[in-house]
């Protein structure tokens, strides 16, 4: 039974970390844009899934159920103090979305950026790494907002949404993130790797078996390798769209690698993420059609 549970617990985490990062990157994108000046537009269409945010985070406390926390982490790993946390912070992503949208001005997009950067190592470690609580990474939260940031470009890219010169700025933002994830992820494993650390290399070991492998190189290869070469190959809205499917396809297969639950959980997690997706799809097209 706490195998199946793990399962479950592990195919949770890999589809709601892939179908959130978008959801999350596109109320960071409206925040820095408002911010800034840009000119940047086509993300709020993503609001009417944001609420979704605060049930994922509760689902996400229900898979903690599935994994052991070391004795002086259970209270904090509980699976109710780590669902409450992710509700409180899908729901203020929900709620600063919501208001960007609405129009909020620069102090709050200001206040948006400041809180996200405050929490982002705490809200990172809890979706990135709450399957081995006690493990440290140190660049986690720059970690989960390359990801969110580079899933937000590349599926704003899928769906042709938001203008020529924003689809352009999110082409060359999407592959910068991907470019950032593959660096971040590496050089943690060359700090703990080289330099003997044996308290944390299991979780390098963990991933390095052969089907493991097969995992990374897929998600270097599709993530990164092959959108380069669809931009370069392919001209237009069809090069850009097919590089942000490629970056969307490269996530997934990187968070099944990061996750490491097994195949059963890689395969149910892929499903799961695939029925997200498409929910996701159709919500994302009523909103419009509403305006």
């Amino acid at each position: 039974m706490s195998d199946l549970l793990a399962i479950l617990a592990d195919a949770l985490r890999i589809a709601l970390l892939t179908a959130a990062a978008p959801l999350l990157g596109s109320v960071l994108l409206m925040a820095i844009a408002r911010l800034t000046g840009a000119r940047w537009n086509g993300f709020d269409s993503t609001a009417a899934v944001l609420p979704a945010l605060a049930a994922g985070g509760a689902l996400l406390g229900l898979a903690r159920i599935g994994h052991e926390a070391p004795d002086h982490l259970k209270l904090w790993m509980s699976w109710w103090g780590f669902g409450l946390r992710e509700v409180i912070a899908g729901a203020l992503v929900a709620y600063a979305g919501v208001r960007l949208r609405a129009g909020a001005g620069t102090n709050f997009a200001a206040a948006t950026v400041a809180v996200y950067t405050l929490l982002s190592t705490l809200v990172a470690s809890d979706w990135m790494l709450g399957q081995v609580p006690g493990h440290p990474v140190s660049a986690i939260g720059m970690m989960l907002t390359v990801e969110a940031i580079g899933a937000a470009a590349a599926l704003l890219l899928v769906t042709g949404r938001g203008s020529l010169r924003t689809r352009r700025d999110m082409t060359q933002l999407m592959i910068a993130a991907a470019l950032g994830l593959a660096y971040l992820t590496f050089m943690d494993y060359l700090i703990i790797w080289y330099g003997n650390l044996p308290s944390r290399v299991d979780f390098y070991l963990d991933r390095g078996t052969p089907a493991m492998a097969v995992l990374a190189w897929g998600a270097l290869l599709v993530g990164l390798a092959a959108p380069i070469a669809l931009l370069s190959l392919v001209e237009g809205e069809r090069g850009r769209r097919a590089a942000g499917g490629a970056v969307l396809l490269g996530l997934l297969l990187f968070n099944c690698w990061w996750v490491a639950g097994g195949v059963a959980a890689l395969l149910l997690g892929a499903l799961l993420f695939v029925l997200l997706g498409l929910g996701t799809w159709r919500l994302m097209r009523r909103e419009v059609a509403h305006g």
